[in-house]
């Protein structure tokens, strides 16, 4: 009995692999008959198409994005001389202002405001602010003077500078005459 188990499964495994090795042969003459259908032109590697080239992003957007101006045609445009005159610092940037001169006249500009010539107040301190324009940050100082405007005053100094008499047209002390008397 085990000899036919053996041959039983013996006759098995060759059917199998024969069926197996008919199958992989009619697949094979299946294609090789489609292929030859085929034209030839088709039968070539598809040939790349070069890719599209990507539509580049616009500067300009990007620049207004970020709230800088870049700089375009700025050889054609005149460079116009601002001079910060003061600058209005206030517990919030968007209440800050600055007086700045231009050849069109004094004016007081916010943060974000465009100025004459081109660019925009970017930053107001209490010396300085910061414009962009044409695409580089300039900085507007306010002119340094030599001498203190209100400087205190020592004692010796105070008593070594002679005071105005009054009767003398002084502004800071006005004269006490009767009118007639001169």
């Amino acid at each position: 009995m085990s000899a036919l188990r053996l041959s039983l499964r013996a006759g098995l495994l060759v059917g199998a692999l024969s069926f197996l090795a008919a199958w992989l042969t009619w697949l094979a003459y299946s294609s090789w008959q489609f292929r030859q259908s085929l034209n030839p032109a088709s039968l070539q590697a598809p040939s790349v198409a070069p890719p599209t080239p990507r539509a580049q992003p616009d500067p300009q957007a990007i620049a207004r994005l970020f709230g800088v101006q870049l700089p375009e045609h700025s050889s054609d445009l005149p460079r116009v001389p601002l001079n910060l005159v003061a600058s209005l610092v206030a517990g919030q940037a968007e209440q800050s202002r600055a007086l700045i001169e231009s050849p069109e006249g004094r004016r007081f500009y916010g943060i974000g405001e465009s100025l004459p010539g081109g660019g925009s107040l970017r930053q107001i301190g209490t010396d300085q602010v910061r414009v962009q324009r044409f695409g580089e940050e300039l900085i507007l100082s306010l002119p340094q003077h030599e001498t203190l405007l209100l400087t205190p005053q020592d004692q010796d100094t105070a008593a070594a500078q002679p005071h105005p008499q009054p009767g003398s047209g002084s502004l800071l002390q006005p004269s006490l005459q009767p009118p007639g008397a001169s």
